[in-house]
């Protein structure tokens, strides 16, 4: 058989395995997986080459970008069941935290896999959400690890939601060069080790097909393997999501207040995720995740001073002397992200999507003229307090 030319992107698939659930990623517009191996060179007294190499533990980085057009991503990033969420009631950003990411790569002749990769416990650090008035919103995250392999049969994504401590396997494994079984067990929402001999809390032994655990799984296990399965590919197909949503389908408000003119909107996340590493481990053992960050840009073109008013004093009546971002302001300044469905035709429109800062305060922006241009306002804010929080729908 002739060798392929290469991959299209049409042939090649991101799933992401959460703390509830795994996503078959839709609206993917791009993702790299990456590896760097920290090494050291060793010398030695009376040698004119090297003796050798000191290796580290690998940094593994999974970078994703998609369109923003609901919550999905982000409910399997966090745990939550897209379908399930009480209504006005959000998700804050803190609960972003270790996913499985899953490559499929398909074969060029039939609907099979070529291919698959994986990339076990991997912490997200950070993540954008980018609205702009002529492009499609977008949200972006980053996530690091230390453990990736590319794996030449079938990744496999099992999920059982029978409550027990002893499961069956629907394929059976392929045992890993490190010595493990299985790639990940996740139950609910907690990562499992696997041991050989009778599991204690937290742990779950192989046994062939079975796998059994210590503790009794409440709601859902979900368990990762390499497998011989021959399963057929199937392409991404959403019908209940937009295919993008642009800028005239954001609303941005501060206050409860519509900002007119708004040109962007970008908010950017840190999760200040430090690793955590232990003597006699080959993997990063976790990641610990400290007071997260929140900051961000609104470019508006000028027009008067209500803005500026709303930004200083909370309202866009008052004051006639204006310095955003001095001095401490009395009133909260909320910030409301709202992402309206496309399809919805009658006023008022569907909101699938609200992304909401209840505090956020200016610490500094750019004013700029060009010829031929108009003028526009840059400012920068952070969240105050770091909370960023998300919403199914609308937020009352």
């Amino acid at each position: 058989m002739a060798k392929r030319l290469a991959i299209p992107s049409k042939e090649i698939q991101l799933f992401i395995v959460g703390p509830r659930d795994s996503f078959k990623a839709s609206r993917i517009q791009r993702l790299s997986l990456n590896t760097d191996i920290p090494s050291t060179d060793i010398d030695e007294l009376g040698s004119a080459t090297h003796a050798g190499q000191t290796k580290d533990l690998p940094n593994v980085t999974l970078a994703f970008s998609a369109f923003d057009v609901g919550v999905k991503v982000f409910s399997v990033l966090t745990g939550v069941d897209p379908d399930g969420w009480v209504l006005d009631t959000g998700v804050d950003i803190v609960e972003l935290g270790e996913i499985d990411a899953v490559l499929y790569v398909k074969t060029d002749s039939v609907a099979t896999y070529a291919k698959s990769g994986s990339a076990r416990r991997m912490q997200i650090r950070d993540f954008t959400f980018t609205y702009s008035v002529d492009g499609e919103s977008t949200e972006d995250y980053n996530a690091v690890g230390s453990e990736k392999r590319w794996l030449k049969y079938d990744t496999i994504i099992q999920k059982e939601t029978v409550g027990d401590t002893s499961f069956v396997l629907d394929e059976t494994p392929i045992g890993l060069l490190n010595g493990k079984t299985l790639i990940s067990v996740i139950g609910d929402g907690a990562y499992l080790t696997e041991v050989t001999g009778a599991p204690a809390t937290g742990e779950y032994r192989v046994v062939g097909t079975t796998v059994t655990t210590f503790d009794t799984i409440a709601s859902q296990i979900l368990f990762v393997y390499h497998a011989n399965a021959a399963n057929a590919w199937t392409d991404v197909s959403d019908s209940t999501l937009p295919a993008a949503i642009k800028g005239k389908d954001v609303d941005v408000k501060i206050l409860a207040e519509t900002i007119d003119r708004v040109q962007s909107v970008t908010i950017n996340g840190n999760l200040n995720s430090t690793a955590v590493a232990e003597m006699g481990v080959r993997s990063m053992v976790g990641y610990q995740r400290q007071i997260p960050t929140v900051d961000g840009t609104i470019t508006v073109l000028d027009t008067d001073t209500e803005l500026i008013a709303l930004l200083t004093n909370g309202v866009t009546t008052s004051g006639q002397e204006w310095a955003p971002g001095e001095g401490c302001s009395t009133t909260a300044l909320s910030l409301t992200i709202e992402l309206v469905d496309p399809c919805d035709t009658t006023d008022p429109y569907t909101v699938l999507k609200t992304v909401y800062i209840p505090s956020i305060i200016i610490v500094g922006d750019s004013y700029t003229a060009n010829v031929n241009n108009n003028v526009s306002q840059v400012f920068n804010f952070k969240s105050e307090f770091g909370t960023c929080v998300v919403y199914s729908g609308a937020k009352s």
